[in-house]
């Protein structure tokens, strides 16, 4: 069974981080200006507010308005840092990028992916199925090396050497030793950038999408 684990995205933390602090400072701030009028505005004239406590209350003033700038340029730096990434990332559009799949996608030119495992084995063949999830193929006697990334073509035929439709296929690996585990790998052209719950995704010819992070090679 791959090792690859697949998550929901989550939301960024730190752009939650940032609007939970924006909103405080914002409410703090207005708070303490109301509650400083109004002491002005009441203060007793034959006791008025001492000179040094109203400077340190100003300052505390200008302490909380100077955090809620600081904040709010954070946030257009974060802006500004995202919107950089995502133009970066959108020079992939059009490009291949090989990155962690158990599916294949077979063109007229055939398929090609590529695997690692986490033990090495005697005997290894890789297993491809159908959409159905039917096995159309399997190569064997393929190298059982750990940590070794090896890549593997198939010309798109059945057991009988009978040509196969163009489409998407999976693949899995039979070891004779079950330790280990090991990852699969194919190759996707990307067609677009897209953004939910606050994280920037590729999304893959045929469906699918993963993070840069993903990214193995870039054909």
């Amino acid at each position: 069974m791959s090792l690859t684990v697949t998550t929901a995205p989550t939301a960024s933390p730190t752009a939650a981080l940032g609007k939970d602090t924006s909103d405080g400072l914002s409410d703090n701030y207005q708070n303490f200006l109301n509650l400083l009028v109004t002491q002005v505005r009441y203060q007793d004239p034959l006791n008025p507010v001492e000179g040094t406590d109203f400077i340190a209350q100003l300052a505390t003033l200008t302490g909380v308005e100077q955090s809620l700038k600081m904040n709010d340029q954070m946030e257009a730096l974060r802006s500004q840092l995202a919107l950089s990434a995502a133009l970066s990332e959108s020079s992939l559009i059009g490009r291949r990028v090989t990155v962690p799949s158990e599916d294949i996608e077979l063109t007229e030119e055939g398929a090609s992916f590529s695997y690692e495992l986490g033990a090495s084995s005697t005997t290894v063949s890789a297993i491809i199925s159908d959409a159905a999830g039917n096995p159309v193929r399997q190569l064997d006697g393929l190298p059982g090396t750990a940590g070794e990334l090896v890549e593997l073509t198939w010309d798109g035929t059945d057991a009988e050497g009978n040509p196969l439709p163009p489409g998407r296929y999976t693949v899995a690996l039979a070891t004779e030793e079950a330790a280990g585990g090991y990852n699969t790998y194919a190759s996707f052209r990307v067609v677009s950038v897209s953004f939910r719950a606050g994280q920037q995704y590729l999304d893959l010819d045929g469906g699918g999408s993963v993070t840069s992070d993903q990214i193995l090679r870039i054909d």
